[in-house]
């Protein structure tokens, strides 16, 4: 952790809570008994469709969760595994991860293609941007997507993020969306 992440570093804030309850989900921190739902989730070609990475296989699911757990120690903030809560069964994940390629936290989710098209995106989004900007006080946000999903480009602008670059890192239609605490 560079001294500029150890100025951000929201571990030793006062707050504590990291599990957060909506109306449909339970959102909590990865841990290593959930590899295998991150493994079906990032290996999927239908869910991995709208990024830029694509699938990805178990050993680089096992090198993304633990990277998710480490940023949560070092960091107090990341990714979380999405429970639906009347079924018990795994949706996805949303969160925070630290780019080396920004000076913010850059919002993160997948959903299994089993669960779109029922608002739980937007309920998980709007979950975490409110937990980032309220209790882990950050002061801006950012967002990656590929102009070419609509979907995610529409729940970015619905959540109240704007776009500040059609072309991030220099990527043709690669957008990054932003929102800075009022």
């Amino acid at each position: 952790v560079d001294r500029r992440q150890r100025q951000m570093c929201i571990r030793d804030r006062p707050w504590t809570m990291r599990k957060i309850i909506t109306e449909r989900l339970i959102m909590r921190p990865f841990d290593a008994a959930d590899i295998n739902y991150l493994i079906h989730l990032k290996g999927s070609p239908t869910n991995m469709a709208g990024t830029t990475v694509g699938p990805i296989d178990a050993t680089q699911a096992t090198i993304q969760l633990d990277h998710y757990r480490q940023q949560w120690k070092d960091l107090g903030l990341g990714m979380w595994s999405l429970t639906h809560k009347a079924s018990g069964e795994f949706v996805g994940e949303c969160g925070y991860v630290k780019r080396p390629d920004l000076d913010d936290f850059s919002l993160r989710y997948t959903l299994s293609d089993s669960w779109w098209g029922q608002g739980l995106t937007p309920e998980a989004v709007q979950a975490a941007l409110h937990y980032g900007l309220n209790n882990a006080y950050l002061k801006e946000v950012s967002a990656l997507a590929l102009a070419s999903n609509e979907r995610s480009c529409r729940i970015l602008e619905t959540s109240g993020m704007s776009v500040v670059d059609n072309n991030f890192g220099g990527r043709s239609n690669f957008r990054r969306y932003q929102l800075t605490q009022k």
